[in-house]
């Protein structure tokens, strides 16, 4: 397909930066993510992904200071009670439940 067209954007230096770093790292330039991305609006009828702000699940959000302070203080209990996980743990069922590599 003949490319013939420029498009022009203006986008955060920050994240224009970090997005290049990982695409450098998958191997394919912005150019060709945007190409592709607008292949894949035309062909799915909009855009191919969900665009929403992610909710904290509720077990981190609080709705004052003291319930912040109760929550720090039964973790700080847990821990005392040896009730930890090791970050190792962690990313282990990050990966196997949401696919993170890290």
């Amino acid at each position: 397909m003949v490319k013939n067209r420029t498009l022009h954007i203006r986008v955060n230096e920050t994240v224009k930066e970090n997005a290049e770093k990982t695409l450098d790292i998958l191997g394919v330039s912005i150019s060709e993510v945007v190409n592709m991305l607008l292949h894949q609006i035309a062909l799915v009828g909009g855009i191919p992904f969900d665009v929403k702000i992610p909710l904290a699940p509720a077990s981190v959000t609080f709705n004052s200071k003291d319930e912040l302070h109760k929550m720090l203080e039964v973790g700080f209990k847990q821990a005392e009670e040896g009730k930890v996980v090791s970050a190792d743990v962690i990313k282990e069922r990050m990966r196997d439940k949401y696919g993170f590599q890290s």
